[in-house]
């Protein structure tokens, strides 16, 4: 098939533009941030997957969450209907909020403006393209991400804050089991049409997570558990707070936080690649890269 892909200069396109080529495909490549949004796709597509997509955080307008998050995808899905071709969207579990075990049956509940813009997305294209694949990949991670390369930049460190005891759970996903979901959603294949959490084999407590890192990294690491009231005046305190403590740290690891992955099992994909794995794959990669 010929297959046009938007992010492919990202983390996660970069890895499902491999994945496709290595499957036989031919890829043709977009990137938002370089080519922002287009008006009409190549001749002679046969798929579309957009796996472009800016996050949240600091230095993110509303503006470029809603060009990158919700403008690209409909007009995605526009020409993707005109097309008459089938269109495989990732978008986040966020959309149902911080959430344990959260389904895809579950309301949207977003809590801060990327998820929202995701949901708007979602909701778009669920009306107008009657043939799209929306995939929701949990807490993403591998060799090349720098997204989660805080984490272990903190464990190298030897000390790590915890919110609590570190006992909220989380699901950590390989990004080659992301673009292998994403070649099951290709017509014909197990996933084709629908919503889908994607999600690792594991649920692991942070404490336990940041244990896998300090292992991989081959270093001990002391655990500084900050009790939840705690953690929440310190970020009360604004540019007083410390580096390592953040509001976002707190969403991520101050609670349960999972999807639900039973729908595509059900359907016959389950991930593969364990986080203790592919923590060490991530720690070579970072170390050659000058950066641990």
């Amino acid at each position: 098939m010929k297959i046009f892909l938007t992010g492919s200069s990202g983390f996660i396109g970069g890895y499902i533009k491999k994945a496709a080529e290595k499957a036989g495909h031919s890829v043709v490549t977009h990137s938002f941030s370089k080519q922002g949004v287009f008006s009409v796709l190549p001749s002679g597509i046969d798929l579309a997957i957009n796996s472009a997509g800016r996050l949240g955080g600091q230095g993110a307008s509303i503006d470029e969450l809603n060009a990158a998050n919700v403008q690209l995808p409909l007009t995605m899905s526009l020409q993707c209907k005109l097309a008459g071709i089938p269109l495989i969207h990732l978008s986040t579990p966020g959309v149902t909020g911080l959430t344990a075990d959260s389904k895809e049956t579950h309301k949207y509940d977003p809590l801060g403006d990327y998820e929202l813009s995701k949901v708007k997305a979602e909701k778009q294209l669920l009306n107008s393209c009657p043939k799209v694949t929306i995939l929701r990949p949990d807490f993403v991670f591998g060799p090349g991400d720098m997204h989660k390369f805080p984490l272990f930049r903190q464990a190298s460190k030897g000390w790590f804050p915890l919110v609590g005891k570190g006992d909220a759970r989380t699901r950590p996903t390989d990004v080659r089991d992301v673009a292998e979901a994403v070649l099951n959603s290709f017509p014909g294949k197990p996933l084709h049409q629908g919503i889908y959490n994607i999600g690792g084999p594991e649920i692991l407590s942070v404490r336990e997570l940041v244990f896998m890192i300090s292992v991989a990294l081959g270093k001990s690491v002391q655990f500084i558990p900050i009790p939840h009231f705690v953690f929440k005046t310190a970020l009360s305190l604004g540019p007083l707070c410390p580096n390592a403590l953040s509001q976002s740290r707190y969403n991520l690891f101050g609670m349960d936080r999972f999807c639900n992955t039973n729908k595509a099992k059900k359907k016959g994909f389950a991930a593969s690649h364990t986080f203790s794995i592919t923590a060490i794959e991530a720690v070579n990669w970072y170390t050659k890269q000058g950066l641990l």
